[in-house]
């Protein structure tokens, strides 16, 4: 394993240990996979479609949306506020808050931190007109960020 390698997952072991606990409490089941990557990877949805595949889940093709990893809340396809839509508010019943905004928005900035910020790539299994599912869950949200050397799922979902 090379240093950059570990040294990112190393990034991504602390952010779950700060992180999982709390979002995994009440609002949805999280699960935050990471993983190491053999080789650089390739288009955006492919790499989050081998990723997901290994570990068991559906593969969505090009239904991935890319993200911009460097646009700000306000930005357009910004994953900042795509992560603070997930987690700001609980997935069942939206009126109820889950990290609520500003803790949304930290745990976005920990969690694209942990890749390097030239490489990083992020996709989600939500567009504007609805998801695509890569679970069985009746309701689930996915990332998928990556950089050079590793990479990681983020998966909420309404189920077990």
């Amino acid at each position: 394993m090379t240093e950059g390698v570990s040294q990112t997952l190393a990034r991504l072991d602390a952010f779950i240990a700060r992180w999982h606990a709390r979002l995994d409490a009440g609002a949805a089941t999280v699960r935050i996979t990471p993983g190491a990557l053999d080789q650089p990877p390739g288009l955006h949805a492919a790499c989050a479609d081998a990723f997901v595949t290994g570990l068991g889940y559906q593969p969505i093709g090009g239904n991935w949306e890319l993200l911009d990893a460097e646009a700000g809340v306000d930005g357009p396809r910004s994953a900042r506020a795509a992560l603070v839509e997930a987690f700001s508010r609980n997935m069942v019943f939206s009126r109820e808050p889950w990290l609520g905004e500003a803790d949304a928005l930290a745990m976005a900035a920990d969690f694209l931190a942990c890749f390097d910020p030239d490489r990083l790539q992020i996709v989600t299994n939500r567009m504007y007109f609805g998801w695509n599912p890569i679970t069985t869950a009746s309701l689930e949200w996915a990332f998928v960020a990556f950089d050079d050397t590793a990479i990681a799922l983020l998966l909420a979902t309404d189920e077990d």
